[in-house]
């Protein structure tokens, strides 16, 4: 609607100049998008918010870089920029809202500066970005991201069980910084402490999820994450989470032998496409989907699916995770080869992860 918008704007303002003044919303509305993605680190330094991942340009990776807690990546063509950041320490609410305010400030500082400029070229910046910054300034928050305008507006006011999601953040970065480091006692402790403080919250949930999830018990973690379906405090994008790591915990179990392939694999389907239909990003579902392919011997998919969750990965975690199953499809197609240059990878971004290591262990003895 605001393309539209903008589109109906510079032709009625001179229809002339419209093709210069649309070049210059082209590059008005990158530049605004990139202005609030940088605003946010500037804001993450300034206000000491923690920044998680810069992920700078669309399409292939050309290189990452992995640090304890962040997460660097160069993709083919770099006209897009993003920025992912929690919460690192208290106080959380006053930290995120001085991070998103200032990537506003600067995103519309800049913008207004572009509507004194002369021209047509002119024009179309300080109409795009315009759009751009109306656009980021809606309160919205889903399971794909959160909007700068839900951490001006919405944030402020929030009471009641979204607030304690937010003050346990730091605690919940404590324990995903443990398990990046594979240091699987000082996650678990951690996540006993969050679970025992806040035994409803989500984020308490999903930690122990993931620390039984890095310790092979799969099936308890499956059974965690189903007791939350019956919730009736959970919205949407919470939904979504739920249904998401519901396909991936089945998934996990059913490659363990702890849950027949009969009984788990329509469910895991189903869970995965309703956390999609919830707003869970289609992205960050394949590496569950491409497990799935593999359960169902769909070599080729599963190695398309495999890839896919390789160069998408938002945690080194993540990505040593799909690595794992791309080996596995490798191995099972008869590329051992292949499946140890993808090990070498893996085992160094973590090697000690059970899926890295029980692939790893399968291929020595091929």
């Amino acid at each position: 609607m605001l393309t539209a918008v903008v589109v109906l704007v510079l032709v009625v303002w001179d229809y002339r100049a419209a093709p210069v003044g649309l070049a210059g919303a082209a590059c008005g509305a990158l530049a605004a998008m990139a202005l609030l993605e940088i605003g946010l680190l500037l804001g993450a330094l300034v206000w000491r918010t923690r920044v998680t991942a810069v992920v700078i340009g669309v399409g292939g990776e050309v290189r990452t870089w992995n640090r304890p807690g962040l997460r660097v990546v160069l993709r083919n063509v770099p006209v897009l920029m993003s920025v992912g950041i929690t919460a690192g320490r208290a106080p959380v609410r006053r930290r995120l809202w001085l991070t998103s305010c200032t990537s506003v400030l600067l995103t519309a500082a800049v913008v207004a500066a572009s509507w004194l400029l002369d021209g047509p070229f002119a024009r179309g910046l300080a109409v795009a970005g315009t759009a751009v910054l109306v656009k980021a300034l809606v309160p919205r928050r889903g399971a794909g991201g959160t909007s700068a305008g839900w951490f001006l507006f919405t944030l402020p006011r929030l009471k009641g069980r979204v607030v304690a999601e937010l003050e346990a953040a730091p605690l919940v970065t404590a324990a995903s910084d443990a398990l990046e480091a594979g240091d699987l006692e000082r996650a678990e402790e951690v996540a006993e402490r969050l679970m025992a403080a806040h035994p409803t919250l989500l984020s308490a949930i999903g930690t122990k999820v993931s620390v039984l999830t890095m310790r092979t018990r799969y099936a308890e973690a499956l059974h965690m994450v189903s007791n939350l379906v019956g919730r009736t405090d959970l919205d949407q994008r919470d939904m979504a989470f739920v249904m998401a790591q519901m396909a991936s915990s089945t998934a996990n179990a059913m490659e363990a032998g702890q849950l027949p392939l009969e009984v788990g694999l329509g469910a895991a389907k189903r869970a995965s496409d309703g956390a999609v239909q919830l707003g869970y990003p289609r992205y960050r579902a394949t590496a569950t989907l491409a497990q799935l392919a593999l359960l169902e011997d769909d070599l080729p998919r599963a190695i398309a699916l495999a890839g896919q969750a390789r160069q998408t990965a938002e945690t080194s975690l993540s990505r040593a995770d799909a690595l794992a199953t791309l080996a596995r499809a490798q191995m099972a197609s008869g590329d051992n080869a292949a499946a140890r240059r993808t090990l070498e990878e893996a085992r160094a971004l973590a090697g000690w992860m059970p899926r890295v290591a029980e692939v790893s262990a399968r291929l020595d003895i091929t």
